[in-house]
């Protein structure tokens, strides 16, 4: 009895039997959790180690006697040593993808992209409107900044688990207490994107290798000259972790724009030295604790003349749907209107999508 039992609930524990019980949900974002148990074909050298021990698992559960436990049976698998423990967190991006994957084919869902956020406190210095009809000294120190991104799989599984994905994501500035200006939307930022994910399983000593993503942006202001501010791009990220660690760098070739003949011609580049302040690339690092997450972004100019800008965010449990949000800002770009404007901003609220 107790060897049938231990049978089963090996059994229950395969993913090999998880996938023949749920239903078809497309394609599989986890590489690992398709090699997780070896195919009949599948020759011993060709066997990963989790392969090998599962195989031996299985083996053991149908041949050993009625009093052996599954510890014991784990002993003779792994000739007594100890099995290295994942932490939860080893997981946390590949958790993510693929929770997103059961609602990709759902009509009434669309995903989330970046974090949604709203944070009803938005202390920003050096403020400016940037705009030859407008006063500085009108504008409040404190406004409401709030971020909505979604995404949705346009194609899925194009070849070998390559998903094309459209997306957008808006930032809002809100001078939301400044009665005596009527409470206007300062700036709003506008960032459409269509982009391949790919997930990969790439190991290169302690570097785990999670997705790699490849695109165009275009992000805008979406005002008219003088206030108009706008640029395109072709990126391409690459996400790893390490340990507990997750890690991005996102490097961008910005698409060259005509030169204006006037200052205040509609057509031509609105902004053309903001590679200067905004940089060719991100680099962000996060580290999950429980529920909570802290992530450090830089980005950089690489030149002798350094601009850049720093980041950082710590999300916390509120409830079991909303977490809290600090979000630290000092550099250049915080927003499109100001991106060649030095300001620090200090900002609290609520998040309604984390990254991990």
């Amino acid at each position: 009895m107790r060897n049938a039992l231990a049978f089963c609930l090996l059994l229950a524990g395969s993913p090999l039997l998880a996938a023949e019980s749920q239903p078809d949900q497309g394609p599989v974002t986890d590489p690992d959790s398709q090699a997780e148990v070896p195919s009949e074909d599948t020759s011993a050298n060709q066997m990963t180690e989790q392969q090998k021990l599962n195989e031996c698992l299985l083996r053991s559960a149908q041949t050993a006697d009625a009093q052996v436990t599954v510890q014991e049976m784990r002993g003779w698998c792994t000739n007594g040593e100890p099995q290295k423990e994942r932490s939860v967190h080893e997981d946390a991006l590949r958790a993510r993808l693929a929770l997103e994957n059961n609602t990709q084919g759902n009509p009434f869902v669309i995903t989330p992209h970046r974090r949604n956020y709203l944070m009803p406190y938005s202390y920003w210095s050096n403020r400016k409107w940037n705009d030859p009809d407008k006063e500085d000294s009108s504008l409040d120190p404190v406004e409401v900044k709030f971020q909505l991104s979604l995404k949705a799989p346009i194609k899925e599984n194009i070849i070998d688990d390559v998903t094309l994905w459209m997306a957008f994501t808006g930032t809002f500035y809100w001078q939301a207490y400044n009665t005596e200006e009527s409470a206007p939307f300062r700036e709003v930022n506008y960032e459409p994107e269509l982009f391949i994910t790919k997930p990969i399983n790439w190991q290169f000593g302690p570097v785990d290798s999670e997705l790699l993503a490849l695109g165009f942006v275009h992000e805008s202001n979406g005002q008219d000259v003088p206030v108009s501010r706008s640029w395109n791009r072709i990126f391409m990220n690459y996400v790893a972790r390490t340990g507990d660690y997750y890690w991005s760098i996102k490097p961008w070739y910005r698409l060259p724009e005509d030169e204006k003949d006037e200052p205040l011609d509609t057509r031509g580049d609105d902004n053309p030295d903001i590679e200067k302040y905004l940089g060719h690339f991100e680099l962000e690092v996060a580290r999950p604790f429980g529920n909570h997450v802290l992530e450090i972004m830089v980005r950089n100019n690489l030149r002798s003349d350094n601009k850049g800008a720093g980041r950082f965010n710590y999300s916390f449990p509120l409830s079991k749907r909303f977490k809290g949000l600090v979000q630290v800002f000092t550099g250049y770009g915080d927003s499109l209107i100001n991106y060649d404007d030095y300001e620090n901003r200090f900002s609290v609220g609520i998040l309604l999508t984390d990254s991990l």
